[in-house]
């Protein structure tokens, strides 16, 4: 009965190593699966982070080159000499050079962005921003540049002659979202050109009146003469005092032809309803 047992016991113990053995190699091969998954992810984790920093790399680089190009771009407007600024598409000041800010509004960059013209009255007046506004709403019109003169009112008050040459700025759509524009003063050659038309007008005035003075002389020193001699023969007549007339009207004439003569400018007068002549007396130094 005991040998019986003791068989009994060695059958349950083989048994027991048997289920042991393939339990360990069981627990083995999940060891070596779950070991397997575990060196996959860290490759893929590894793999990632590599992915990560170079793509961190060329984010960085890319930022570098952004920041770089913005600077370049600041410099460059700030070195241009003319005034320039950048609106939306609502009329809101987005960005402006020094020129602009200091010499046309008079303030710092920060208290200009932000802002439409319409909130800065002191800076632009009323009737010089509806101005503008009319004008940059022709770049939607036109769909593209779009050109005009106005009077701008700089830091310092005076209003100056500019010419505003505007560009449409479109988003990735192609819809218009904003424009840029530069301005030029016109002042000193709008200024330029009057004084050259006036000068041309003067040129031609002048013309005009030596060759009146010099056909007109001739005649009056001939009455003139004739006067004198009819003032010497009718003295003490009745119709004496028509000479005396005579003789005014006839300095009258040699004041007009002196005048003529000293013309120096160019001054209009208006005449007869919707004409204009030249003004004699104003023009003239002899007055």
């Amino acid at each position: 009965m005991m040998t019986g047992l003791l068989w009994l016991l060695l059958l349950a113990c083989i048994a027991a190593g048997v289920w042991g053995y393939r339990y360990y190699r069981l627990l083995e091969s999940r060891a070596r699966k779950l070991k397997a998954s575990l060196e996959n992810a860290n490759r893929q984790l590894q793999a990632c982070n590599e992915d990560h920093l170079e793509k961190s790399s060329h984010w960085e680089k890319d930022k570098e080159k952004l920041r770089s190009y913005l600077k370049l771009l600041d410099t460059l407007i700030n070195t241009i000499p003319n005034p320039i600024y950048f609106k939306d598409a609502e009329g809101v000041y987005q960005g402006c050079n020094k020129v602009f800010s200091k010499q046309i509004l008079g303030l710092t960059r920060d208290r200009i962005i932000g802002k439409r013209p319409q909130d800065l009255p002191d800076q632009v007046p009323s009737d010089l921003a509806a101005a503008y506004q009319r004008e940059e709403a022709k770049i939607v019109e036109k769909e593209g540049p779009h050109t005009f003169e106005a009077q701008v009112q700089r830091a310092d008050g005076q209003r100056r002659d500019f010419l505003f040459s505007l560009a449409p700025v479109s988003d990735e759509a192609g819809k218009i979202s904003g424009s840029v524009a530069v301005l030029s003063d016109l002042t000193d050659k709008n200024r330029a050109a009057q004084d050259r038309i006036q000068k041309e007008k003067l040129e031609g005035v002048l013309e005009t009146a030596g060759a009146v003075c010099h056909e007109f002389n001739q005649p009056l020193q001939a009455i003139s003469g004739y006067t004198e001699l009819l003032a010497a023969q009718l003295e003490g007549h009745k119709t004496f005092s028509y000479i005396e007339n005579l003789t005014t009207q006839i300095e009258r004439m040699r004041d007009i032809t002196d005048k003529l003569q000293g013309v120096t400018r160019v001054e209009v007068t208006d005449y007869a309803g919707n004409t204009r002549i030249i003004d004699i007396h104003k023009s003239s130094r002899k007055v």
